[in-house]
């Protein structure tokens, strides 16, 4: 999962499963020698990007539908990380506890305008749901404004709409996090960061702004459906993603500031 830059770096939001199944990535150098020391054709290399290429479209494509009654996992700490994890620590990565209940809101379905789940959470410390509620309940315009971001970003994908969430957690730092290849995304830092700023006045810039950082942000978890550390690898398929999907960005951008 994503954090903010205040954050652990022993902690981690994604809580997908998977760890025993990581896909071996290229090399994250972007080399194009191989092992044998042999010079490497442009078509070997261009035959290599394009399946990658495949193989990140195929993984968005698995992605899960959000569990309607929300989740409920205990923390859990990850002590074998792969080599390639640079840290300075002692090599083991806590995966934060969720405890997530659907939150009927004003349209009483449990979801935003345009059919994104919303949850409430569960305090870790006092386990109530009640400061979550109460800004949920005062603030769904805000969850309705995220709702639309995301609904754009999923056609950027090509990410189903029931892949992704909204949940509101005013403790922690994290942003975002990915639990058995479903999306969750805290309004939270949404609110704090760009809901104010476009309610006030969109711009183009705050536009590009907001969109560039949870563009960023769904990379970062879409790449947890490939590996689950944060290690080289992930940081390697966060940027294949960027790359391959920018250009998709830019025109819907490009689209909004012609409009």
């Amino acid at each position: 999962g994503i954090r903010n830059n205040v954050r652990n770096n022993n902690n981690m939001g994604n809580t997908n499963n998977g760890i025993g199944n990581q896909m071996a990535a290229p090399p994250p150098s972007g080399s194009s020698s191989q092992d044998n020391g042999l010079p490497v054709s442009p078509e070997t290399d261009s035959s290599c990007q394009h399946c990658m290429e495949q193989m990140l479209q195929q993984a968005v494509q698995q992605s899960t539908k959000v569990p309607k009654a929300g989740i409920n996992s205990s923390d859990k700490v990850l002590t074998q990380l792969p080599e390639e994890l640079s840290r300075g620590d002692e090599g083991c990565e806590v995966i934060p506890s969720q405890n997530l209940k659907p939150f009927p809101g004003p349209y009483q379905s449990g979801k935003s305008h345009n059919g994104i789940r919303v949850f409430a959470t569960r305090h870790r410390i006092t386990n109530s749901t009640k400061p979550s509620e109460q800004f949920l309940q005062q603030e769904f315009h805000a969850v309705d404004s995220f709702a639309d971001i995301l609904q754009n970003l999923c056609g950027i994908y090509k990410l189903n709409l029931s892949s992704v969430c909204i949940y509101y957690d005013n403790s922690g730092g994290t942003i975002a996090f990915n639990s058995n290849k479903a999306l969750y995304f805290n309004v939270r830092f949404y609110y704090a960061l760009h809901y104010n700023e476009k309610k006030q006045k969109t711009t183009t810039a705050t536009l590009s702004e907001c969109y560039s950082y949870w563009f960023t942000t769904m990379a970062h978890e879409l790449a947890h459906h490939l590996v689950s550390a944060h290690n080289k690898e992930h940081g390697f398929y966060t940027e294949s993603y960027i790359t391959l999907y920018m250009p998709r960005l830019m025109k819907y951008l490009s689209q909004q500031a012609q409009s």
